[in-house]
């Protein structure tokens, strides 16, 4: 993806094709026959510029992330005790660092110098450091906090229950941890301007279930919906393009998340379905928008799931831009609709127009 593309995209500037981003989580390349899937990359050069990967040229073992390596226990710069079954797929906390709000006194945040949520980070002037992957662009100066931010960071610290319930019985401990959280991210933020000068900065965090949100849309918009507007600002006031990411069905609280200064939202398609997406977001907000890989793309039907990113191209798509298409794959699709994606995609981003052919 060129960054004349993806500007001209955000801005409803007609750009020349549909940017896509086909994701390969590293855990495919245990699971499926490397030279099979090598050989795929190398013939998608529009999806993947950079070809194989390194280690896979170099028969390398897989590069897992401690957050993601199932042989670790993994503890994060929050004191969050993370634990994965499958190596390349992102864990949950088996220990929260906090019993109770009423520890918190003792309850020390980690040093922005030194870390994001997820990585460690050397800041260098003119230098964006890398760590995440959602919400990311290379073609730009990009910034990204880390996914999980502020409602899942507060979820990850105290568990789920203790979490909802102190949102509605707002003990005055609540407070202090909810500032504690927006400080780093507000420290981050404001590193990645000072240092790395970014022009785009992605905010992830996974607000919805497979029906509705995590929390109420009243508590939503008391106690999380003040703290986006917050570490959002930095990056409005300096012109960054502001990119979100959930993943759930978020409809309940989309009409909150829209007052804030966000120019690219990403977005699950069938569980707010694509009739939802094209009435209340095209052409007011660009759609990043994650294809399915519950019922669509694990299957192995090829002409259902080509079907299925026409019919997302045909109601979605506007000469004028607004659109990216997402697509993560994982262990368990099928080679033939893993190709037939790649080719599908391969020419949206040729600027060709696969969905208008039968």
């Amino acid at each position: 993806m060129d960054s004349t593309t993806l500007l001209k995209t955000v801005h409803f500037d007609f750009p020349s094709y549909v940017p896509v981003i086909f994701h390969i989580n590293l855990a495919c390349w245990d699971y499926y026959d490397r030279r099979h899937l090598s050989a795929l990359v190398a013939a998608h050069p529009g999806l993947f510029p950079t070809g194989v990967p390194n280690f896979i040229l170099a028969n390398q073992a897989t590069p897992y992330p401690e957050w993601c390596d199932s042989n670790l226990l993994w503890t994060d710069p929050w004191g969050c005790v993370w634990q994965t079954t499958t190596s390349g797929f992102v864990g949950t906390v088996v220990r929260h660092p906090l019993e109770s709000l009423e520890s918190i006194g003792t309850y020390v945040p980690p040093d922005p110098d030194k870390t994001t949520h997820w990585y460690p980070v050397t800041w260098k002037k003119g230098a964006s450091p890398t760590g995440g992957s959602i919400g990311f662009f290379d073609c730009l100066p990009s910034g990204e906090i880390g996914h999980g931010h502020t409602f899942l960071k507060l979820i990850d610290i105290l568990g789920y229950e203790k979490a909802t319930f102190a949102l509605y019985d707002e003990p005055k401990e609540l407070r202090k941890l909810l500032d504690m959280i927006t400080g780093f991210n507000l420290d981050l933020v404001d590193r990645f301007i000072s240092f790395a000068d970014v022009k785009w900065m992605g905010y992830a965090e996974d607000l919805g279930m497979q029906i509705g949100p995590m929390l109420s849309p009243q508590l939503f918009e008391k106690h999380i919906l003040p703290l986006y507007r917050t570490i959002m600002a930095p990056a409005y006031e300096h012109d960054c393009i502001i990119h979100m990411h959930s993943d759930g069905d978020v409809r309940a609280l989309m009409d909150m998340l829209r007052t804030l200064p966000i120019s690219v939202f990403n977005i699950q398609d069938n569980v707010n379905t694509l009739d939802w997406i094209a009435h209340t977001l095209k052409g007011k907000i660009t759609i990043d928008l994650d294809i399915d890989r519950q019922y669509i793309t694990q299957q192995d039907d090829v002409v259902k799931a080509r079907d299925y990113l026409s019919t997302v191209m045909r109601q979605l798509y506007d000469p004028s831009g607004g659109l990216i298409i997402t697509y993560g794959l994982y262990p368990g699709t099928p080679i033939k609709i893993i190709s037939m994606m790649m080719d599908f995609f391969e020419e949206v981003v040729s600027g060709g127009r696969p969905w208008l052919r039968p």
